[in-house]
């Protein structure tokens, strides 16, 4: 649940209210409590980190979710099927998220993915 100011924010839709049948009402209210949630973590995110001004700061280089996918299959080996959802989550989250949280979450997946199955290699080491 998501507070606005001190006060639980709270939408629901009724079936009836918008000629709805009660699985589509559901779903709605479901993607408007997914779209609260993920707002306010956006909000508390930008609250520990505030966005930093780019023009004064150097970019990124570009890189394709192609090129992401394939470090991250690289990272996590054979495993790397049981994170798929996680970067079809990310991408998702790409459209909305300000860009050093999505990196962030990016960062993230990567450190799990190698945490939970095995060290780098001495090959994958060596190329720092």
């Amino acid at each position: 649940m998501t507070f606005a100011g001190n006060r639980p924010l709270m939408i629901r839709f009724s079936a009836e209210g918008l000629n709805l049948d009660e699985v589509s009402a559901a779903n709605l209210n479901a993607r408007i409590e997914q779209a609260i949630y993920r707002a306010g973590r956006v909000k508390v995110f930008q609250t520990r980190f505030p966005p930093i001004d780019p023009s004064s700061t150097d970019l990124l280089p570009a890189i394709s979710w192609e090129e992401i996918e394939r470090q991250l299959r690289s990272l996590a080996g054979p495993d790397f099927e049981r994170a798929s959802w996680e970067l079809e989550a990310l991408k998702a989250s790409a459209r909305t998220c300000p860009p050093e949280m999505f990196y962030r979450e990016l960062l993230t997946l990567a450190w799990s993915l190698i945490d939970e199955t095995r060290p780098p290699s001495t090959t994958e080491a060596d190329m720092d």
